[in-house]
């Protein structure tokens, strides 16, 4: 049972919450621009501490918008009635689920990079070996003190 005296503490309370989300949501945008930056520049050391950095940041944005439900909850619920600030709350929870959405997509595309930064490294690997196995039979020849890597005598 709530009563109006509740109100302005559960309208400013949406309002805090929302306002934290939003400086979350930056935080989480610059730390992935930083994220992405490294996985172009394939710096595996970047990638690993711009991941660490971002999972408390993504923690504390879920327990926000747990926060944020609870309150929009309780205004759908009939035990409040919402006011313009309550509108505002929700243009702003719009426009942070839009940047959610952006997110979720670059980071999609950063797996992609990845995954592909991946395949390019195991390629060179793969090629490596195979020249060291080519230079390894060539090299145990007596006659051949430089290797020519070649199949007949020029």
């Amino acid at each position: 049972m709530t009563d109006s005296r509740n109100r302005p503490v559960n309208q400013a309370r949406l309002t805090t919450l929302v306002d934290q989300a939003g400086e979350l949501m930056d935080q989480l945008s610059s730390i992935s621009d930083g994220q992405r930056d490294a996985i172009k520049a394939v710096d595996v050391e970047q990638i690993v501490e711009y991941v660490a950095r971002r999972e408390p940041v993504v923690s504390q944005l879920v327990t926000v918008g747990e926060e944020i439900a609870a309150v929009i909850q309780s205004f759908d619920e009939g035990l409040q009635k919402p006011d313009v600030s309550y509108n505002d709350a929700l243009t702003k929870i719009a426009s942070i689920e839009h940047a959610m959405k952006r997110l979720r997509e670059q980071d999609a595309q950063d797996q992609q990079l990845m995954e592909e930064a991946r395949e390019k490294l195991a390629s060179q690997l793969a090629s490596t070996g195979t020249n060291q196995n080519a230079m390894r039979a060539y090299s145990s020849r007596p006659n051949t003190p430089n290797p020519t890597l070649q199949d007949r005598q020029g």
